[in-house]
């Protein structure tokens, strides 16, 4: 059995014909083009996908001190287009980061004890319109951010 499998290792390494060579570079263009093909359609559908931000609290009011945000993690599912989908997932990988402020937020205090809520869909718009790629946004969660919030004293220390 050697000798077979050294034969038709020999027979594997002499040179072709020019029929053959032809029909084998004629084989890899046409595998090429109906590649390249295939990834144009499966880039112009259109996909879902989900983003993960994470939110950096910032412009919290003068006179309170965040104690406690409901979460940390915004997630937008999107429509994209494949080839916007493709340079997201690929090209531009890493941790997303979104800054909201809390400056125009109503506090409310219930037994000395201060809350405050915004509804997180024009954030989910902001993020969207900041993108490079038009975007549809499909679903946001958590659809609301609760806060709670420590008054300070004139002086900066938190009141107890």
């Amino acid at each position: 059995m050697k000798p077979e499998f050294i034969e038709f290792i020999g027979n594997a390494r002499k040179r072709r014909s020019d029929k053959f060579r032809n029909q084998l570079y004629i084989f890899i263009v046409c595998l090429i083009i109906s590649c390249f093909i295939w990834a144009l359609v499966k880039l112009s559908k259109e996909y879902y996908y989900t983003l993960d931000y994470h939110l950096n609290y910032t412009q919290v009011p003068s006179n309170y001190r965040l104690v406690n945000a409901s979460d940390s993690i915004l997630t937008l599912k999107i429509k994209l287009q494949g080839f916007d989908f493709f340079s997201v997932q690929f090209l531009f990988p890493g941790i997303l980061r979104y800054d909201v402020s809390l400056q125009d937020i109503k506090i409310r205090t219930y037994d000395s004890r201060s809350y405050g809520m915004m509804l997180t869909h024009p954030i989910g718009k902001e993020i969207a319109a900041g993108t490079n790629f038009p975007s549809e946004v499909y679903a946001l969660t958590p659809d609301t951010l609760f806060f709670e919030f420590n008054r300070r004293n004139p002086h900066g220390a938190p009141l107890h």
